[in-house]
C-alpha cells in the first residue's frame, strides 16, 4: 500500500513538489497539472493525496470512478467513469483531490497517481527536506498532522456541536 506523509514543519515552501509533479504529467509550467499543492496560511498546507487506506474520496464516489487499486495500492480515478459531481472534492480530509476540466466533458475529479508511470512518487523523491515521505511510517504522521488539524478545527468557534442543536440549551452535544 502506498502511503504519502507529510510533515508541514520540515517544508521550505521551495515548491519543488508542485514543479516535479507539472513535469511529470506534461503541464506547461503554469501549475495547472500539479497534484500537489502548497499553501500558505501562517505555516504550509501540502495538499496531496495520501492514498488512504480507507478512502473517504472513494467512499463519496456516486460512479465509482474512484477506486483503491489492489495491486498498487494507490487510489486512482477513472475520469472516463467520473460524473463531475464534486463528492470527493468534499469529502478529502487533505483537500488533495481537485477538479480539471476534460475537453468537452466537463470537470473531473484530478489527484495524485503516485506517479504510477515512474514507478514512485517523484514529488517525493525530490523534496529537498523531506517534508514528504512514502512508504513504511509514511502515514504515521499523516496521522500525527491529521490529529493535530482536528484539535485546531475543533477550537473553532461553532465547531464539535451537532448543527442541529447549535444555540440550544445543552450546548449541542448528542444526548
Amino acid at each position: 500500500m502506498l502511503s504519502i506523509g507529510v510533515d508541514p514543519t520540515r517544508c521550505t515552501r521551495c515548491r519543488r513538489c508542485e514543479a516535479v509533479c507539472e513535469m511529470a504529467h506534461g503541464g506547461d509550467g503554469r501549475g495547472l497539472q500539479s497534484r500537489v499543492r502548497i499553501r500558505d496560511s501562517g505555516w504550509p498546507l501540502i495538499s496531496i493525496c495520501r492514498h488512504c487506506e480507507s478512502a473517504p474520496c472513494a467512499d463519496a464516489c456516486v460512479s465509482g470512478a474512484i477506486r483503491t487499486d489492489p495491486l498498487e495500492g494507490t487510489v486512482q480515478v477513472d475520469a472516463a467513469r467520473c460524473v463531475g459531481c464534486w463528492s470527493c472534492v468534499m469529502e478529502c480530509p487533505f483537500a488533495a483531490v481537485t477538479m480539471a476540466d476534460v475537453a468537452g466533458r466537463g470537470p473531473r475529479a484530478s489527484k495524485c497517481d503516485g506517479c504510477r508511470e515512474w514507478g514512485f512518487p517523484l514529488c517525493v523523491r525530490y523534496c529537498p527536506t523531506g517534508a514528504l515521505r512514502a512508504g513504511a511510517g509514511a502515514g504515521e504522521t499523516s496521522g500525527r498532522v491529521r490529529r493535530e488539524h482536528a484539535a485546531r478545527l475543533a477550537l473553532l468557534p461553532g465547531r464539535g456541536t451537532w448543527p442541529a442543536l447549535r444555540g440550544r440549551a445543552g450546548g449541542g452535544t448528542p444526548a
